[in-house]
């Protein structure tokens, strides 16, 4: 059964609106709409246009709900309105969102609905030998006429599914499917994919209920390694011409002996390079840095914790994170000789195709390590996306995430306050922060620069993996989606790094803003905010920063 699953993380962010009388106390507001109907999940979202006669403030107590621009000058503006959680609470629930200025009040009254469909887990694990399920079941209160099942792209290749049966309850429907079978897998690597639980929104479009990830181990194999000679080497990929040279060392886990003599372990070394210079403003800085290429032979071809690899790399099951010896790393980092490992990039490439991608970052140090498979195949769009967020985003910069993720909720005062000691005392995280006002978020300056108009900057709430009290500077960028341009705060932190370890300066706003105006990141669509087009498989929310609290 192939559907399109794009269709459904599109689904997910639209909202429906409606319009009801308005509380009024005043003429100095005028609103599009007063009402707002949000469906029940999480991440759903709806816009309302205001138009104010002078500067204004939103507020809403409700902690299901969040919205961004919380406060404006004169104007027009659109305020979009976002659900934070899923409603589980099997009831509707309404919220109201206060518009004020001056003495004047307007409220948009706000409804998420109530319709769910949960999964009795969250996901499954199969050998590579493959195995019949007997059923998957999920509870809902809609009737099966009104649900679909729908299977990512990568499973629907492996896995026969039958339609849906149900069974009544006395309050709610229980469903499950017939049995379904998992077919065995033939390639060393896991593969894994999601089932989705869907109703149709009001365009007919699937909606996303719920997820279920299906993860299935690669196929065992029982060849080991028997030359371990190029082990260590050392190859210099590219050097700089400017500055002293911003040293970065790739490297893999899970390549055999015959990997590395058939050049299968250096034409992945070089994709890896291509890949962290496809993105401005690294792009345009290629001449600050050294990269280094170390050849790593393990025992065992398959990351994993079942496996004997170099680097005792295991991807873990049920989110993208990524587990290693971190000292085995730092052992070949050393191989390289005269650099300055404190301000050096390590990436390490897993012999892989599943879907991980986490950074290592250590305290007082530039120095870290970006961990991301060879997502899909080499050449993938995703492979490099993943990378460049990691390595580039993470690794180089210490950009915080600019997504959130429902178990994170709102920051707490010692969140913020870890927050702003990142930005004063280690100059991280600047594409986020805890201040909403326009005029003295870290971005302030872009927000009043007509040269950056086209790329809708403004305050946003939502980052750093929080619904509330963080901030991030536009709707996508890299470290949203993976698939937009870094956005200008983004891009001003990575050249800004760049000159202060190539160079030791400080750039300025306007040098910064001069060299960005000469390298502008590739035309993107900024209504839509990506720039891929096509069906996108479903992927989970990459794993945060690992922050090891010591120096390396």
């Amino acid at each position: 059964m192939r559907q399109v699953i794009g269709y459904v993380m599109l689904a997910v962010l639209l909202g429906l609106t409606g319009c009801s009388k308005d509380e009024e106390y005043g003429n100095a507001v005028t609103l599009t709409e007063t009402s707002v109907e949000l469906y029940a999940v999480v991440n759903c979202s709806s816009t309302i246009t205001i138009t104010a006669t002078d500067k204004w403030t939103a507020s809403c107590d409700a902690k299901w709900l969040t919205f961004s621009p919380s406060s404006g000058e004169a104007g027009t503006h659109t305020i979009t309105l976002s659900t934070t959680a899923t409603n589980r609470t099997k009831a509707t629930r309404t919220a109201q969102l206060a518009i004020s200025t001056g003495d004047s009040r307007k409220v948009v009254a706000v409804r998420q609905r109530d319709e769910y469909a949960i999964f009795d887990q969250d996901e499954i694990t199969v050998g590579a030998a493959g195995e019949t399920l007997d059923n998957l079941s999920f509870v809902t209160n809609l009737t099966p006429d009104d649900l679909q099942l729908y299977v990512s792209r990568s499973v629907d290749e492996w896995v026969e599914f039958v339609s849906s049966t149900r069974a009544l309850t006395r309050t709610e429907y229980a469903l499950k499917t017939n049995a379904l079978r998992v077919k065995p897998n033939t390639e060393k690597s896991a593969r894994e994919g999601a089932f989705i639980i869907t109703m149709a929104n009001k365009d007919g479009n699937p909606l996303g209920l719920d997820t279920l990830w299906i993860r299935q181990e690669g196929r065992p194999s029982d060849y080991r390694s028997s030359d371990y000679s190029a082990d260590g080497q050392v190859t210099q990929l590219s050097s700089h011409t400017v500055g002293k040279g911003i040293p970065i060392v790739l490297m893999g886990d899970a390549f055999v002996d015959t990997e590395v003599a058939d050049g299968t372990y250096m034409k992945v070394m070089n994709q890896a390079m291509e890949n962290l210079f496809s993105e401005e403003p690294v792009k345009s800085l290629r001449e600050y840095f050294d990269v280094f290429a170390v050849t790593v032979v393990s025992s065992q071809g398959t990351p994993g914790s079942d496996y004997e690899t170099a680097l005792s790399t295991v991807p873990h099951i049920g989110d993208t994170g990524v587990d290693a010896d971190e000292e085995k790393v730092l052992e070949y980092v050393k191989r390289v000789e005269g650099i300055d490992r404190n301000i050096t990039l390590t990436v390490v490439v897993l012999n892989s195709n599943l879907y991980k991608g986490v950074t290592f970052l250590y305290a007082f140090t530039n120095y870290a390590i970006a961990f991301c498979p060879v997502i899909d195949y080499l050449e993938s769009e995703t492979f490099r996306e993943v990378l460049v967020h990691e390595a580039i985003g993470h690794g180089l910069t210490k950009l915080a995430d600019e997504y959130v993720n429902s178990q994170y909720g709102s920051a707490t005062e010692q969140d913020i306050t870890i927050l702003k000691d990142r930005h004063e005392r280690l100059g991280w995280m600047l594409n986020v922060d805890s201040e909403q006002d326009p005029d003295k978020v870290l971005w302030h300056r872009f927000l009043t620069d007509r040269r950056y108009d086209s790329e809708q900057l403004g305050v946003y709430e939502g980052g750093n993996n929080f619904f509330k009290g963080v901030f991030r500077s536009s709707e996508k960028s890299m470290m949203n989606d993976n698939r937009s341009p870094f956005n200008a705060p983004s891009r001003q932190a990575i050249y800004n790094r760049v000159m202060k370890l190539a160079l030791g300066q400080e750039p300025t706003y306007e040098e910064f803003t001069a060299f960005d105006q000469a390298h502008q990141p590739a035309v993107w669509d900024y209504s839509t905010l990506t720039r891929q087009g096509g069906v996108r498989d479903v992927r989970m929310p990459l794993a945060p920063p690992r922050l090891i609290a010591r120096p390396q």
